[in-house]
């Protein structure tokens, strides 16, 4: 059951001064609504006095989140002079789409954008059905010849009229801007990542915030943002994937051989993440013949603590020798997101595969070893009919 949609006859514009702040809401509140949005206001406050503060709130079954955190957030944000950007994170597109239409209800509008994949974004027909749309995409953004023409009129879909201040799109989701993407034959996905950077109120998914893989590639800044976590009992797995990284075999090959290719052009960066990956390689090859069967077609050994530390040592990644490797891969993962200048890099998928397992292991080798307990260091084998063996790191 969701908030009273009628009208307070007392009270026609429904504002409410919770907390000294004047909050206009689109329905006459549940009593536990106007507490709820009362927390979410001392938080901000708090958070303005302190310099940081957080809050575990939870709204009981008869109210809807989507109605009560944007216009408390939205309020506060606009009641002071210096305006924080609000990160409004959830769990699925569908979820954001449902808080979007929420807000649209209120009276509320800033500068606002709706962060997602290229996946739901593009808006070029020759590769928006391609099985691996990222790489595609990266592929045209470098070709200085041909290019993508879409990226070309990104900027008529930020500056679309809809999209200005009182337009019909003023409020948008995902669906509007690929709309206005087709129509002007623009980017919608570079479109809503400039939206974003102007921004006082940006919706996307959770792990746009908790995976810094994402947020450096989305180029986000949560420094001194307010970050709201609907269905925040989804958080624990979310930020647990974060953290955790799945490569398989054939990507590892894939990862090896790019990095043999740009050892000539640089071996000091790449010749160590070379030897690295090919010690990664013999060592799961020799963990093979011990994997233990769990199920049907799957092979597993796990390993944890200083079992864990013991075993990455065997494939030649040791606390001492880390840092020295993490070097090497910032600057192969900063050369591959570097289009410009034109010096040969590795793929997006060799990149992202790399980029991941470091993330892993600086999670795992960070203050000294203090959270090796934390992590499960595995080694998987599954049987496919049709693919053959899959093995996975």
């Amino acid at each position: 059951m969701e908030a009273s949609t009628h009208q307070n006859p007392e009270n026609p514009r429904n504002v409410y001064h919770i907390g000294g702040i004047p909050v206009e809401f689109p329905y006459k509140p549940y009593g536990s609504q106007l507490a709820f949005m009362g927390r979410v206001i001392s938080t901000l406050d708090r958070a303005q006095k302190e310099g940081h503060c957080h809050a575990l709130l939870e709204s009981p079954t008869e109210t809807s989140t989507p109605e009560t955190a944007p216009p408390a957030t939205n309020t506060m944000s606009q009641s002071k002079k210096s305006v924080p950007t609000i990160y409004y994170a959830s769990r699925t597109h569908s979820q954001i789409t449902q808080v979007i239409r929420e807000y649209r209800k209120t009276t509320y509008r800033a500068p606002m954008a709706v962060l997602a994949s290229r996946k739901h974004y593009c808006t070029n027909e020759k590769i928006r059905n391609g099985d691996n749309l990222d790489e595609e995409c990266k592929l045209l953004l470098e070709n200085k010849e041909a290019g993508c023409p879409q990226f070309k009129n990104a900027h008529r879909v930020k500056s679309h009229p809809s999209l200005q201040k009182g337009g019909c799109h003023e409020a948008h989701d995902i669906e509007d801007l690929v709309k206005i993407g087709k129509t002007v034959k623009g980017c919608s996905y570079f479109a809503a990542r400039s939206l974003a950077g102007d921004a006082h109120i940006v919706f996307c998914p959770y792990s746009y915030i908790t995976n810094p893989i994402i947020r450096r590639a989305m180029e986000i800044d949560i420094k001194g943002a307010i970050l709201v976590l609907d269905e925040a009992h989804n958080i624990e797995d979310i930020s647990r994937e974060a953290g955790s990284v799945d490569v398989d075999e054939d990507a590892l090959h894939k990862l090896q051989m790019e990095l043999g290719q740009l050892c000539g052009g640089d071996a000091l960066t790449y010749q160590p993440l070379y030897e690295m990956v090919q010690d990664v390689l013999s060592w799961m090859e020799r963990r093979k013949g011990a994997l233990e069967k769990r199920d049907f077609q799957r092979y597993v050994s796990c390993w944890t603590g200083d079992k864990a530390l013991k075993e990455l040592q065997e494939a030649s990644i040791s606390q001492q020798c880390f840092p020295i490797l993490q070097e090497c891969a910032a600057k192969a993962i900063k050369a591959a997101s570097d289009t410009e200048s034109g010096l040969a890099h590795l793929s997006g998928m060799s990149a992202v595969a790399l980029e991941g397992l470091f993330c892993s292991l600086n999670y795992f080798f960070q203050k000294n070893g203090l959270h090796i307990n934390d992590f499960q260091l595995a080694v998987q084998c599954i049987f496919k009919k049709d693919t053959g063996e899959i093995s996975r790191c």
